[in-house]
């Protein structure tokens, strides 16, 4: 079973389950990255189409929303987070400096940063990244996959790869979870091109590895 056939049969395992949150994190993630092949593709919309026949999503209240943020494990901070993700997130401007002031999940603190980069907030937050503190102004970046460092990393990800599209998928989301982890810290387009050696190196093993 190769690697997409896992994934779907997660999804599908996560819908029986009618864990259809998380379920509708890995259609997002995998839709996200900028390779998908056209057959993956069409099976992940027809099972967003699923879960939106399946249920109701429930909004949860700005209560619910800190209580998951600054009291919930990884799974409910991502899962908060995500339901910003859909709001208006200029009117929780101190809800996210309160979430970038904590100790909460590394990965829904970088997902936060992404949304309000796409959002085109404009607004000084403070980042702190354990003894250091970092300002940054959402309204300034490129959202990731429109960025010169990570266009050029992937372009030479998909010269490496070009007749081996599952490394390249792989590579794609190893290289989008790098730039998505340092933020809001940027890598230069030196700094990515040899992220982008890192990678090759990291699946070249690992596939050798498992022949």
């Amino acid at each position: 079973m190769n690697y997409y056939d896992e994934m779907i049969e997660k999804i599908q395992g996560l819908l029986e389950e009618k864990n259809y949150d998380l379920a509708e994190k890995m259609i997002s993630d995998e839709l996200s990255v900028a390779y998908v092949p056209r057959d993956i593709e069409q099976k992940l919309h027809s099972l967003q189409e699923r879960i939106i026949k399946d249920t109701i999503r429930k909004q949860i209240s700005d209560e619910e929303l800190e209580e998951y943020l600054f009291e919930g494990d990884p799974d409910h901070q991502l899962f908060a987070v995500n339901e910003l993700n859909g709001k208006n997130l200029r009117q929780y401007l101190p809800l996210c400096q309160k979430y970038f002031d904590s100790n909460g999940y590394a990965n829904a603190k970088a997902l936060l940063i992404d949304s309000l980069i796409r959002q085109e907030i404009d607004h000084v937050f403070h980042f702190r990244r354990n003894d250091e503190i970092i300002s940054f102004n959402p309204s300034s970046y490129e959202i990731i996959e429109e960025s010169a460092p990570f266009l050029a990393a992937y372009r030479q990800l998909s010269d490496d790869y070009m007749k081996e599209p599952s490394k390249l998928h792989l590579a794609g989301q190893l290289l989008y979870k790098e730039f998505m982890m340092k933020l809001p810290d940027l890598f230069t387009e030196e700094e990515a091109l040899s992220l982008e050696k890192d990678i090759i190196g990291y699946i070249d093993k690992a596939f050798d590895s498992a022949e």
